[in-house]
């Protein structure tokens, strides 16, 4: 499998399953200051929809989508228990934290990144909060979203909680995703994935 994925984008919620299932694939960096592909290429070419992430499986059919691409990976190793089994209530719940993750916190963030007037990006911040605040209270001292098991809901939290420093959010305010983010930003797959896209901090 191929990953076409963008340095700390929401691409990151794959990379890190991929390596959470131990499944073998291949990276492709796309340059979004190039609008270009690692080896050439444009990513239209690719994705006509013209973002990532992309998953190109070996027979070269291609997944688009953060939450179906999460889902797929992980029902191609069940036995690493990232997702709960499809026509169970537990894979609901899942689903429900994806497409929450995904419409109530991801494309919040849009203003902030892509030039949105003041208001707008004001607007945003604020309505993070409310989300930020209520993810906290459903998460508790548990240590993942679907309670003792580390799921792909939780590669996805943890991508979008990873954009608040650059939003200009502090997320000292609320200090139950600070204790969430560090203890996941502790495992391997984790931190693999983070030095191999560049984002560990030097010095």
């Amino acid at each position: 499998m191929k990953l076409y994925y963008a340095q700390a984008t929401c691409s990151f919620a794959p990379h890190v399953a991929l390596r959470e299932a131990g499944l073998p694939f291949t990276l492709v960096r796309y340059d979004m200051a190039a609008r270009t592909l690692e080896g050439g290429g444009s990513l239209e070419g690719i994705n006509e929809k013209g973002y990532v992430p992309v998953l190109e499986l070996d027979d070269g059919q291609r997944l688009t989508e953060v939450a179906v691409i999460l889902q797929y990976v992980a029902d191609l190793r069940p036995e690493a228990r990232l997702a709960p089994p499809a026509g169970t209530m537990e894979r609901y719940r899942l689903q429900e934290w994806l497409n929450f993750v995904a419409t109530e916190i991801h494309k919040i963030y849009w203003p902030l990144f892509h030039d949105g007037s003041d208001a707008e990006k004001a607007g945003a911040r604020a309505a993070l909060g409310r989300r930020f605040g209520w993810v906290e209270r459903r998460l508790g001292v548990g240590p993942f979203l679907m309670g003792e098991t580390f799921t792909v809901a939780d590669c996805y939290l943890l991508t979008v909680l990873n954009w608040t420093r650059a939003a200009g959010i502090d997320l000292a305010t609320w200090p139950g995703l600070v204790d969430y983010r560090k203890r996941l930003s502790e495992r391997p797959a984790v931190r693999a994935a983070r030095e191999t896209e560049g984002l560990v901090r030097r010095g």
